[in-house]
């Protein structure tokens, strides 16, 4: 027999370690990589989990919203927005959601409401100027001359001549503003301006905006989130068909006397005589019962009978009058039509009203007290006459200017997995305008 010689056997003993060691290798990196692989799905679990518990916040918002439009609290103007809190906060088999603004120096639950602010395709230049110190002329002039037809340019604006001189050229839009954000695409516009420390957009103080100069945007890291224009001005607000009873509003033009006295709770001589004055006077406004008693106007229509007999009409008592605001309209709008949202005089900050010039600081005080003082809120428009300083005239000065129901909401949710943390942020806004609810857009964060 051969004898084994020594380096032999080493050499067997060497092979024998490389094999061991090379498998090793190998069922490490088989580990190595079925960790990875467990780890990102297990992320990717975690974020589909965070996403599902976003959306159900979202959906929550959006069954609330439905409901309340079909089933309405015409008594309390603050009703949804308890609702909307009710729903705002919840656990999931291993997620939660939290839906939640900014409302001026402190976080509160629930969905922004778009008519808290002013909308931009509403404003007149003096309306501009009154967002100061950030506002200036020439930055007024170019946001009209955007948002108007024409190309006819303001004294200080700019319209396509100059966008087209660009180094990167673009053309104004020449119609209402579609996002916030296109404020930036204006002449003179500095983003800054725009954004302020919410840069994002999602009406929350985020980490990275109340940090000092570690990271941008820059903040002054008070706790406090400044939302610069964006806090102010929207475009997303919009004036809808429906009343706040839930019906489409009456338009008198066309309008039954008989609906008249159903829904305005008006007797059967009251409602003739309001569609007898509509249907005699092409320049009739929703204004003119405010500014005017009803009986001054009968006259007009043969006495609020027909046939041209005298016939007794009591004037509108401040509830009917109320009703009528909320219920009726003179000319429908075309279907489809954009008409921007008025200002909520129940969810807006008492700054956001001395933006109106029509209003002074002592008025928009007064009203801010006034409706501290109702625990319903303003559930009409006609209650502001119980403000100190508003008649009728003024009340009729800025009927067009303000309303008592939002029909927009800027809903932020985040769903967040309990086990890894990972978050998920979905941005939406809301439309009740008509019905069903419109998702007028979303995003996912």
């Amino acid at each position: 027999m051969r004898r084994t010689h020594p380096g032999e056997r080493g050499f067997a003993t060497l092979m024998v370690f490389a094999v061991i060691a090379l498998a090793a290798i190998i069922i490490g990196m088989i580990q190595t990589s079925a960790f990875g692989q467990a780890s990102a799905g297990r992320e990717a679990l975690a974020r589909v989990r965070a996403q599902w518990a976003a959306r159900a916040g979202l959906e929550s918002i959006i069954a609330t919203l439905e409901w309340s439009t079909e089933n309405p609290d015409t008594g309390s103007a603050f009703t949804l927005m308890d609702d909307f809190v009710a729903v705002s906060a919840g656990d999931l088999d291993g997620a939660t959601y939290r839906i939640a603004t900014f409302e001026e120096s402190r976080e509160v639950l629930g969905p922004a409401d778009a008519h808290s602010k002013l909308n931009i395709n509403r404003l007149t230049k003096d309306q501009l100027l009154m967002i100061e110190p950030l506002m200036s002329e020439d930055v007024a002039d170019s946001i009209l001359d955007w948002i108007d037809a024409d190309d006819d340019t303001n004294p200080l604006g700019a319209e396509i001549g100059y966008y087209a001189g660009l180094p990167f050229p673009y053309e104004p839009r020449n119609a209402p503003m579609r996002s916030i954000l296109e404020m930036e695409l204006v002449a003179g516009v500095d983003p800054r301006d725009v954004r302020g420390e919410d840069w994002n957009l999602n009406g929350l103080l985020d980490p990275n905006e109340d940090d000092g100069d570690e990271s941008w945007p820059p903040d002054n890291a008070d706790g406090i989130l400044d939302r610069a224009w964006s806090g102010v001005l929207t475009t997303t607000s919009l004036d809808g068909a429906l009343a706040p009873s839930g019906q489409p509003k009456i338009d008198l033009q066309s309008a039954d006397a008989g609906e008249l006295v159903q829904r305005a709770k008006v007797d059967s001589n009251q409602a003739q005589a309001i569609v007898d004055y509509v249907a005699n006077n092409s320049g009739a406004a929703m204004r003119d019962f405010i500014i005017r008693d009803l009986r001054q106007l009968a006259p007009q229509t043969g006495g609020g009978g027909g046939g041209g007999q005298t016939v007794r009409v009591e004037n509108l008592t401040r509830e009917q009058l109320g009703l009528l605001l909320d219920e009726a309209t003179v000319g429908a709008p075309e279907s489809g039509a954009y008409i921007p949202g008025k200002l909520n005089i129940n969810t807006c900050p008492a700054k956001t009203l001395e933006y109106l010039p029509q209003i002074t600081p002592e008025v928009a005080d007064a009203i801010i007290a006034e409706r501290s003082a109702r625990p319903d809120g303003f559930v009409s428009l006609a209650d502001l006459l119980s403000v100190p300083g508003i008649g009728r005239r003024q009340l009729a000065a800025i009927y067009e200017l303000l309303c008592v129901r939002s029909n927009v909401y800027e809903v932020t949710c985040r769903g967040r997995d309990t086990r890894t943390g990972i978050e998920t942020e979905i941005h939406a806004v809301l439309d009740r305008s008509t019905m069903p609810v419109v998702l007028q857009e979303v995003s996912v964060r």
